[in-house]
């Protein structure tokens, strides 16, 4: 089976079969049609979209976000309470004790959009902040919630002669605070998406959160891991 995970700025392509994954990629959302011609998809009867984009693409069956998240990261951890998945535009809170979600997209702070957005600011590589939080001695403490105010305030900091590893580090932590308000009280929490590839948020998370942190091996192709086990599902049933 095959699961396609369109989002806002890339695209992710799984490959299921015998419970297993047998081949994956990711490229630039804008050229997904390329994964199609990768794998030579010629026929659409076994694949499952999900993602921003999952009606414009060639299918047999189509899922939204969340039921997507819950299928991939119940692959790896089957009993996990709660997944946090932190898009390039959005970052949604799922509690799958009771299926109840949150959804934060009227900001850019809690998303991947803030960090690269702060990286390219700084003339630096997004991979490069997991590197400036590590070297973080004491993290700055950022006191606005908006994007746009809190890039103003980093900016200001560095002004002051602090240290660009703090603010970076700082960013992270206040990033991390803005999602943990969405997750409620829990036992684990399953963190998947792009942006959890920064260990940066990880260990901010992880410092924040009073529960059990997982992360799948890669947290970008959940998403796209949930689609093809729905499918699956799905045949197996017909």
């Amino acid at each position: 089976m095959i699961g396609f995970d369109v989002g806002s700025r890339t695209a992710k392509l799984v490959r299921f079969d015998d419970d297993n994954i047998s081949d994956y990629k990711i490229i630039n959302s804008m050229n997904w049609e390329k994964l199609f011609d990768t794998l030579n998809l010629k026929d659409v009867s076994s694949v499952c979209t999900t993602g921003y984009f999952r009606k414009s693409i060639p299918n047999s069956w189509n899922i939204t976000e969340i039921t997507a998240s819950i299928f991939g990261a119940k692959y790896y951890y089957p009993k996990a309470d709660v997944i946090v998945d932190i898009g390039g535009q959005d970052t949604k809170v799922i509690d799958i004790r009771n299926n109840s979600f949150k959804l934060n997209d009227k900001c850019s702070a809690g998303t991947g959009a803030f960090l690269e957005f702060v990286a390219k600011y700084f003339d630096l590589e997004v991979e490069e902040l997991e590197k400036l939080h590590k070297e973080s001695e004491k993290p700055i403490t950022l006191n606005q919630t908006c994007g746009i105010f809190a890039l103003s305030e980093m900016i200001s900091q560095v002004v002051n002669h602090e240290k660009i590893e703090n603010v970076i580090s700082g960013m992270h932590y206040s990033f991390a605070h803005r999602i943990s308000h969405m997750v409620p009280e829990c036992r684990s929490v399953v963190l998947v998406g792009g942006v959890v590839k920064n260990k940066g948020i990880v260990d901010a998370l992880s410092n924040i959160l009073n529960c059990e942190i997982l992360i799948p091996p890669d947290p970008q192709i959940i998403n796209a891991l949930g689609a093809a086990r729905y499918a699956q599902q799905l045949r197996s049933k017909s």
